[in-house]
């Protein structure tokens, strides 16, 4: 992990004016723009060595050559590391599969043999949502959860029996098969009320990089969600009746936040939080239909009875997600 200090932030709010926004040099790098915000205004002092690979030639033109190099030093060691493997694996952890040589090895020649290149591209196949979390699961860094391993083995179709594990590990593993037949990884989300999700929201905006209160998976309601759905998705119950008949009073939705409305397709349901200057709505939250008419933005209400926003600028909200599932407790 790398420090970020004052010099590193003058050099990127050099980069950010020379790129034009947070978004565009977010973009740029392939990193939501939060995140670059939060090494702006120092709410996150770390970055990790992966990130810091994307950001450091962003920052080049406004370096001495002796800083640049400096700057490059964890980029390279980085480099001599990739494909390296470590020799012991990781401390046992309950419920997870052990990280040996051997279990890497296995994987590796069968990434070999499909052709499978690196982490990234396994990632796609499995339907994860952390290209870095597999690179220390490759590297040896962590310990397999037996989900994550399960879907591996069927994606590069190592038989359970010839893999390199001990038969208590090899029955926390998922029926063989089971994902290419189309099981898919899922992760609990917790479901928050409607009455505390204009809260809740504000928490994801204002907080940047702060910590989130743990819930309780035996106390809180979740919702099961793809793995591969967006970082930072979260599920809301709906409360009333304007977007009827797709959705019911009640109906859990799974929303997936954009940066904004460019990134929305036509049509498309959406939960926007307005912002406090916002006079039509100040401060609340609503789920809506997208539809863009005479190249303005409006919010409409399915339910023809329902309220509508019409010529909706994105600084009038400061929170969009995109609604990519929903829960139903009608039968």
């Amino acid at each position: 992990m790398i420090t970020i200090n004052k010099r590193i932030q003058e050099c990127l709010r050099q980069a950010v004016e020379e790129n034009g926004s947070v978004l565009q040099l977010a973009r740029r790098m392939g990193v939501m723009h939060t995140t670059v915000r939060n090494w702006l205004s120092g709410d996150t002092r770390r970055i990790n060595e992966t990130s810091w690979e994307r950001l450091v030639h962003f920052l080049k033109p406004y370096l001495s050559g002796e800083e640049y190099e400096a700057f490059l030093a964890p980029v390279r060691r980085l480099d001599r590391g990739a494909g390296t493997t470590v020799t012991t694996a990781p401390p046992a952890v309950p419920n997870t599969i052990r990280n040996t040589p051997e279990l890497r090895e296995c994987i590796k020649d069968a990434m070999l043999r499909r052709g499978v290149r690196d982490a990234g591209e396994l990632r796609r196949l499995i339907g994860y949502d952390s290209t870095h979390s597999l690179e220390r699961l490759l590297n040896g860094k962590l310990n397999w959860f037996p989900d994550i391993l399960s879907a591996v083995f069927d994606v590069l179709e190592i038989p359970h029996d010839d893999a390199p594990i001990s038969p208590g590990e090899r029955m926390l593993l998922a029926p063989a098969g089971i994902f290419n037949d189309g099981g898919m990884l899922i992760r609990p989300i917790p479901v928050v009320d409607w009455a505390n999700a204009a809260d809740y929201i504000d928490s994801l905006v204002v907080g940047g990089g702060t910590v989130l209160r743990r819930w309780d998976p035996e106390s809180t309601e979740v919702v099961p969600a793809p793995i591969g759905v967006r970082r930072g998705a979260v599920s809301l119950r709906i409360h009333g009746q304007s977007m009827e008949p797709k959705l019911l009073d009640g109906d859990k939705i799974i929303c997936e936040p954009v940066e904004g409305f460019d990134e929305i397709p036509n049509n498309k349901v959406v939960v926007a939080k307005f912002s406090d200057t916002y006079e039509k709505c100040s401060n609340c939250l609503v789920c809506k239909r997208l539809r863009r008419i005479a190249g303005t933005v409006c919010l409409v209400s399915d339910n023809p009875a329902g309220r509508t926003f019409d010529d909706v600028h994105p600084s009038d909200v400061t929170w969009v997600g995109v609604v990519v599932g929903k829960y139903s407790d009608e039968i």
